[in-house]
């Protein structure tokens, strides 16, 4: 197989990485900015900049698992609220019926902060 063939199979393998051009402006600007920044991350070795970026991947992680329990025991604190959950998510595949007791968990937590911040205001 002829070389240029082996070069064109090989990038119609590799995904196609999207940008978004007005993030990536943001990103620029902010480059401008902080030049000793851009100077730091550019000395560092590969290695250690996947390291930072999963770090920064498991922490995110580790919040969204720490709010997702206090959701959790707030729910259980609460067995109308409940129950009222557990209807909702009653007819979700048992695969994906965690996330979506979560989810639901979430929107009604979300509609209490709501109802109870307009009740102060009346």
């Amino acid at each position: 197989m002829p070389l240029k063939q082996q070069v064109a199979d090989k990038k119609a393998q590799e995904p196609t990485i999207r940008t978004n051009p007005e993030i990536d402006a943001k990103i620029d600007e902010f480059i401008k900015e902080n030049p000793k920044l851009l100077e730091y991350y550019q000395g560092l070795p590969k290695e250690v900049l996947i390291r930072k970026l999963i770090l920064g991947k498991m922490q995110r992680a580790g919040y969204a698992n720490q709010r997702n329990q206090e959701i959790i025991a707030w729910v259980e604190e609460n067995p109308e609220i409940k129950a009222k959950i557990e209807a909702r998510v009653k007819n979700v595949p048992e695969a994906n019926r965690q996330r979506a007791f979560i989810t639901a968990a979430k929107s009604e937590a979300m509609n209490q902060t709501v109802k109870s911040s307009q009740g102060v205001r009346a």
